[in-house]
C-alpha cells in the first residue's frame, strides 16, 4: 500500500501533466510543489498545481495534445501497413530500422501517414506528427506487436548448428564439356537475335512518320482517369483494363496521383503512370510499352534505334534533355519505361523505384 506522500506527490505530477508544455516543465512544478509542502502549504494537490501555474499556462496543455499522437498512431500503424505489400512493409521496416540510411522511405511513408489522419478526419494529429514521432512509434510498435522467435524453432536451431568438425567439400559438379560448348552457343545465337532485332530498319513508309518516342514526349497526358497513391491498386486497374500485369515504380520524394491511357495512331494506347513530384515541384509522367506494341508502332512510327541500343541491358537509360521536355528512358523486365517531365533531374532515373 503507497503511503499519504506518495500518493501526494503521484497526484502533484499528475495535475502538472494536465497544464504543462512539456515534460521539463510538468517536472519543474513538481519540484516547486514538494517545496511548497516544506513550507507548510497543505493544499490539496490538484489546488497547487493550479496555484503555481497561474495564468501564464491558460489554454496550454500541448503537451497532453502532443501524447495523444502516439495513442492514436499505435492504431493506425497497423492498419496502414496491411495496405501495403509484403515487399514495401519489409522496405518500410528496414528503413526505420537503418538510422544511416532509408531517409527518403521514411520522408515517404511520414506524408502517407499524414494523409491516413486527414482522411480519419485527424487534421490536428497530422499537424503535430514530427518524423521523430513517427520513429518512435515504429520502434515501438516493432518492439512490442512483433513476436519473438518460438522458442521450439529456436532451440532446435542452436542444437542443429552446434559447433562440430567441417566435412570434406565434396567435389562441385561440372556438366560434360559438350554440355558447356551448346549453352554457349545457344548464348551467342540469342545475343545475335536480340541484336538483329534491335538495329533492324523500320520498314519503309509512303509517308513521313514522327519519332514514338518524341511523340510521347510531347503528348498530354492529361488527367487520371483512375485516382490511387497505391502502386498495387494501379497494377490491378490495369490487369482488369488492359490484361497488362507489370510493375508500377514509386517516386522518391513524390507521389502516385492515379492512371490513365493515352490514344495513340491506329488504335494505339499505352497507361500513362500520373505522378506530384514534390521535389521539382512539377508533374510527371510515365508511359509504359512493351515489345509487342513497339512491333505494331513501327507500322506507324520511327522507332529511334539508339535508344533501344541503349536500354537493350537491363540498368541502361537513355536521358534526353530537350527545350520543351525532359525524358529518362529505360527497360525494367520486359517493358519499356518512358518517364517524361518538365523539368530537368538528372537524378529522375534513380528516384523510381521498384518495391
Amino acid at each position: 500500500m503507497r503511503s499519504h506522500s506518495q500518493t501526494d506527490i503521484d497526484d502533484l505530477y499528475l495535475f502538472a501533466q494536465l497544464v504543462a508544455e512539456d515534460a521539463e516543465e510538468a517536472s519543474d512544478l513538481l519540484v516547486r510543489a514538494l517545496e511548497a509542502r516544506k513550507k507548510g502549504n497543505r493544499l490539496l494537490p490538484s489546488d497547487l498545481i493550479q496555484s503555481l501555474s497561474g495564468d501564464r499556462l491558460a489554454g496550454g496543455g500541448a503537451w497532453l495534445a502532443r501524447r495523444q499522437v502516439p495513442d492514436v498512431l499505435e492504431e493506425l500503424l497497423p492498419r496502414l501497413l496491411t495496405r501495403f505489400r509484403p515487399s514495401r512493409r519489409i522496405a518500410l521496416v528496414r528503413a526505420f530500422r537503418d538510422t544511416e540510411g532509408g531517409a527518403s522511405d521514411r520522408q515517404v511513408f511520414l506524408i502517407s501517414v499524414r494523409r491516413a489522419l486527414e482522411s480519419d478526419g485527424l487534421t490536428s494529429v497530422a499537424h503535430r506528427l514530427t518524423l521523430e514521432t513517427l520513429e518512435e512509434s515504429m520502434r515501438r510498435y516493432l518492439n512490442t506487436q512483433m513476436a519473438d522467435v518460438p522458442e521450439a524453432i529456436r532451440d532446435s536451431w542452436i542444437e542443429a548448428n552446434q559447433p562440430a568438425e567441417a566435412p570434406s567439400q565434396p567435389r562441385q559438379r561440372r556438366f560434360p564439356l559438350p554440355a558447356r560448348i551448346a549453352a554457349g552457343i545457344l548464348v551467342i545465337l540469342l545475343s545475335a537475335a536480340i541484336g538483329s532485332w534491335i538495329t533492324s530498319p523500320d520498314k519503309t513508309s509512303n509517308t513521313v512518320r514522327s519519332e514514338l518516342f518524341d511523340t510521347l514526349s510531347n503528348l498530354d497526358a492529361g488527367t487520371p482517369e483512375f485516382r490511387a497513391a497505391d502502386a498495387e491498386q494501379i497494377e490491378r486497374y490495369l490487369a482488369d483494363r488492359l490484361d497488362w500485369r507489370l510493375a508500377i515504380p514509386v517516386l522518391q520524394e513524390g507521389l502516385i496521383e492515379g492512371v490513365s491511357v493515352a490514344e495513340l495512331e491506329g488504335d494505339l494506347s499505352v497507361p500513362v503512370i500520373h505522378y506530384l513530384d514534390q521535389s521539382m515541384e512539377t508533374e510527371a509522367h510515365i508511359f509504359v510499352l512493351d515489345y509487342r506494341f513497339l512491333d505494331s508502332a513501327r507500322q506507324l512510327y520511327a522507332v529511334d534505334a539508339g535508344i533501344l541500343n541503349q536500354i537493350a541491358e537491363s540498368g541502361n537509360a537513355d536521358v534526353r534533355n530537350a527545350p520543351d521536355f525532359f525524358r529518362v528512358t529505360w527497360r525494367f523486365s520486359d517493358d519499356i519505361y518512358v518517364a517524361v517531365s518538365s523539368q530537368a533531374d538528372p537524378e529522375m532515373r534513380s528516384r523510381f523505384r521498384f518495391e
